[in-house]
This record gives C-alpha cells, sequence and structure tokens, in this order.
C-alpha cells in the first residue's frame, strides 16, 4: 500500500504508517447462518493495492464508494462487501493469491437441553521469520533503515530458492546443480553489497512495488550456467520468482493495516479469546505482528439452555423414580 521512490526507501522509511483501518462484523443467527460484513477504509492507493482483499464469490455483495473527512477535508475511500453465509468458507478471491487469507467456521451442535455455538476464524500466518528474517526484526522496528538492503537480498534469495527448487516438475535439474546456482546466487548478492551497488540494484524493475525482480542482474548471474541448463529454464525462473516477490510486497503492505472483528453470538457465552466481551458482543484488535509467523485465531463459543426442556426431564424423572419406589413399597407390603 506504499510506493517508494528513493533508493534509501527501500523498505523501511515510510511503511509504518496506519493507513487502512478495516471493520469486520460477523453476526451468527439462532440457525448457525451468519451475517458477514468487511468494510476497510483508507487512501485510494491503499484501498487498491489488495494486499486484504473481499472474497470474490457470487453469494458477496461488493461495493466501493469515496466520503470527504469532515475534519481534514480529505477523500476517503472505502471498499466494503456483505453476505450471509453458513458453515466453514475460505473466503478467498483467486485473482489475489498472495492477499491475506482469513477463513471462517461457524457450527452449530444441537443437544438434549442446549444448543452449543462455536465460532472458529484464521487470518493465515505470514512465516516472515522463515521467509526473510530480517524483514520480521524490520516491520518490528521500523525506525532501524540499517536493513533495508539486507531485506531486499533475503527475499531476492528466498524467491531463486523457491522458484529454482520449484521447477522440478517441468525441468530435470539435478538437485545438486541447484545448490550450485543457489550459492552462486548467495555469492553475486554478497559481492553487489560489498562493491556498493546493491542499492541501484534493488530499485530495478519495480513498477510501483515496493520489492521489484532486478531481471537484468537475475539473467547475468545465470549466464555461468546457461550451457548446462535446460531451454527456458532461465525463463522459467523469472517467471517463478513473481509470485514470491508478491507475496513479499503483500506482507510489507499489510504492515500499515488495522483490524477490528466484532462478533455477536446466540445465548451466552462461554468461552472466547476476545480482547474484550460485553454480554453476547465480542471484540477482536490486531495488526500485522499478531500473524506476522503464525496464524492469528478468532475463537469463541456461546450457548443456549432450554429450561422447558431440563423441567420435563426432571419431572419426567421423579416420576420414574417416584414409581419405582411405588412399586418397591407394593412389593414389600405384599411380601
Amino acid at each position: 500500500m506504499i510506493n517508494f521512490r528513493l533508493a534509501v526507501t527501500l523498505v523501511i522509511c515510510s511503511l509504518f504508517i496506519s493507513c487502512v483501518e478495516t471493520l469486520i462484523t460477523i453476526n451468527v443467527l439462532p440457525d448457525a447462518r451468519y451475517r458477514m460484513s468487511i468494510v476497510s477504509k483508507g487512501d485510494k492507493e491503499d484501498i487498491e493495492n489488495n494486499d486484504f482483499t473481499l472474497p470474490k464469490s457470487a453469494e458477496w455483495s461488493i461495493k466501493t464508494f469515496q466520503e470527504i473527512d469532515d475534519e481534514t477535508g480529505d477523500m476517503i475511500f472505502f471498499s466494503s462487501g456483505e453476505s450471509m453465509l453458513e458453515g466453514t468458507n475460505l473466503l478467498i478471491n483467486n485473482d489475489h493469491q498472495n492477499a491475506l487469507r482469513y477463513p471462517i467456521s461457524v457450527k452449530l451442535n444441537k443437544g438434549v437441553f442446549s444448543d452449543t455455538y462455536i465460532l472458529h476464524q484464521l487470518f493465515e500466518g505470514r512465516q516472515v521469520a522463515v521467509k526473510y528474517p530480517t524483514l520480521a526484526q524490520a516491520l518490528l522496528e521500523p525506525s532501524d533503515e540499517s536493513r533495508q538492503i539486507t531485506v531486499f537480498t533475503e527475499v531476492m534469495l528466498y524467491c531463486i530458492k523457491e522458484s529454482i527448487n520449484n521447477s522440478q516438475l517441468q525441468f530435470d535439474v539435478k538437485d545438486l546443480l541447484k545448490e550450485r546456482i543457489i550459492n552462486h546466487f548467495n555469492g553475486a548478492f554478497y559481492k553487489a553489497g560489498e562493491d556498493g551497488y546493491l542499492k541501484d540494484i534493488s530499485q530495478d524493475n519495480k513498477n510501483g512495488n515496493i520489492i521489484g525482480l532486478p531481471e537484468k542482474f537475475i539473467r547475468s548471474n545465470f549466464k555461468p550456467f546457461d550451457e548446462i541448463l535446460p531451454s527456458g529454464f532461465i525463463d522459467s525462473s523469472l517467471i517463478g520468482m513473481l509470485p514470491c516477490i508478491d507475496e513479499a510486497n503483500t506482507t510489507i503492505n499489510l504492515n500499515d493495516d488495522t483490524f477490528k472483528l466484532i462478533s455477536t453470538l446466540p445465548g451466552r457465552v462461554f468461552m472466547s479469546n476476545a480482547d474484550s466481551v460485553y454480554n453476547d458482543t465480542l471484540l477482536w484488535s490486531f495488526d500485522l505482528k499478531d500473524f506476522t509467523n503464525d496464524p492469528y485465531t478468532i475463537e469463541a463459543a456461546s450457548i443456549i439452555y432450554y429450561p422447558k426442556k431440563i423441567q420435563k426431564a426432571i419431572l419426567v424423572g421423579t416420576i420414574l423414580i417416584l414409581f419405582v419406589l411405588f412399586l418397591i413399597a407394593k412389593r414389600k407390603a405384599i411380601l
């Protein structure tokens, strides 16, 4: 959701202004259907950047609109969606595979004397520490600009490795050769950093993104292997890097997003991990730091008791006990 223009602001400098606010509401009905609403607001670029996307399916009513802020006079852009759902929903937008995923499930367990409602939603972890550890620290410490080039290098090396390893379905390349190529790129990025032109490389082919694919640099460092690689392998590897780079850009863009989720459940809430609970209304507040690595989980459960059923059961049970006691007493009297 941010477009860097200066070489020295590759990843850190302007990332961390809270620009997008998303409100998610989930109202669970007694029949376990649930009305879900999502409203995101921010500036035009933020809303259109697609790091957090609305589901794309026939069940959803989607609209975008804009309003003028009464206090600042700035134009605020909105993207909203609403749907009536039931059961488990993946909430996928196939146009943006690397966007944050947030599947949801609502279950109703019907009992003899009560019904239990279980809400479970998962905001999938981005696994940043595993993929590019320096970015994980940079997101937590936005004032430290020293990690910019290291972040770029880590993202590139991770994407090169992923692309090369995923090429095995299309090309027959031995694992040893793959390791040689990956080690060569490690050395190439290190030398570029030592020689002081890695910043220039990082600005290549960004196309408005935070991190772009430095195609010339990548191609030039594939040349030593050109004669021993299958035809088309280099082009395929470059194409294979793009989704991985897009994922890194999406993760960085998510750092200026904040989320609030409000849910209501039928009956009495007896279990939740919500930040606050008021009667049947639950509230969660979270952002990227909560799912930087591991998933952020929404959990809640409520119960509805049926007193009349309980009273009937007690009455029937009491009558049965009295009847048994009567039979026992009558048998003793006969004896």
